[in-house]
């Protein structure tokens, strides 16, 4: 009976079974999360006089793009902690499973990602107490993170494990290692560029798509891709048809890992969450009006719309 491979061993776990996707199924479920939070806003709207106000719904492109830049965010506030880079991914993990459960139109990101980042630092094992955790960051409770720990756990169906692909590309480093002993340098190179490249897949769905070590060996073809083809034609020597199709799987992760490397325009970060205070809102939309049509101030008694918590400025990134 033939061994099994990483690769193999991850398709039989929690993560490969609830978290792994092709690209049209990922569609479809963010598809599906869009549309379910407009139908539940649009009742809430209606519920408290706010149906006939023109509200502009976010799209799921919008809202993935707007989840995208709070990864950003959650890396930020990962080097503000000094946490290792597992905890960080694994944080970020957490915030992209949440919201293949939940809209940004129901949760905002800038609250989830603090629970996000405080349980994945619980569930690798580098605990931060809530006291400290809140001191470094800026209008943040305990009581905030703690109430929302449980939401953000429950979304992620209690599967608090996320393999990510550096253990991979450590392991790859070792075997090619074993085989090009005389090219240590290259292959050292190799090996902390390709971390590099596995951060950068993190701020795509690369992870939802293809497993740690398919991840892993397109970081390691982006930093050293003669070095690469050369291990896999070893490896692959007398199984031709498999190397073809590995080779095509690694095109199509450096695809996502370049999408990774590129920021998002800072305009349409702003303009995607400046629709989601409109939306979380609406009567703010309706004194707007008032405002331009005649500068009449509406009562200020007006229900906000029952989502997770309703904002009460202007937008502002941070």
């Amino acid at each position: 009976m033939a061994a099994s491979t990483d690769d193999d061993l991850y398709r039989q776990g929690s993560q490969y079974r609830l978290w792994s996707f092709t690209a049209t199924e990922l569609s479809s479920i963010r598809e599906k999360v869009n549309a379910h939070a407009i139908a539940k806003i649009k009742r809430d709207h209606a519920t408290n006089g706010f149906d006939d106000l023109p509200v502009e719904f976010l799209t799921a492109e919008e809202e993935r793009d707007l989840v995208l830049y709070y990864c950003g965010k959650m890396q930020d506030m990962a080097g503000l902690f000094k946490l290792p880079s597992y905890v960080k991914a694994t944080a970020i993990a957490y915030l992209k499973r949440f919201y293949l459960r939940y809209s940004v139109m129901e949760y905002h990101p800038k609250n989830i990602l603090h629970a996000c980042l405080f349980l994945a630092a619980k569930a690798e094992n580098h605990f931060i107490s809530i006291d400290s955790f809140t001191q470094l960051l800026t209008k943040v409770t305990p009581e905030s993170i703690l109430e929302l720990e449980f939401t953000v756990a429950q979304a992620l169906s209690f599967t608090l494990m996320v393999h990510h692909a550096f253990n991979p590309i450590h392991g790859y480093f070792l075997d090619i290692q074993a085989i090009f002993a005389s090219r240590v340098d290259q292959i050292g190179a190799a090996h902390d560029a390709a971390r590099r490249f596995a951060n950068d897949s993190l701020f795509s769905d690369a992870a939802f798509i293809f497993t740690p070590p398919q991840i892993a060996l397109g970081a390691l073809a982006m930093a050293n891709d003669a070095l690469i083809k050369d291990y896999l034609g070893v490896k692959f020597e007398k199984k031709p048809e498999l190397l073809e199709q590995l080779n095509t799987v690694i095109k199509k992760v450096r695809s996502y890992i370049e999408e990774g490397a590129r920021e998002l325009a800072k305009e349409r970060v702003v303009a995607i969450d400046k629709k989601l205070y409109f939306v979380r809102n609406p009567g703010k939309l309706n004194k707007r009006k008032a405002d331009d049509n005649n500068g009449n101030m509406l009562n200020g008694d007006a229900k906000k719309i029952k989502t997770e918590k309703a904002e009460d400025e202007v937008p502002a990134l941070s």
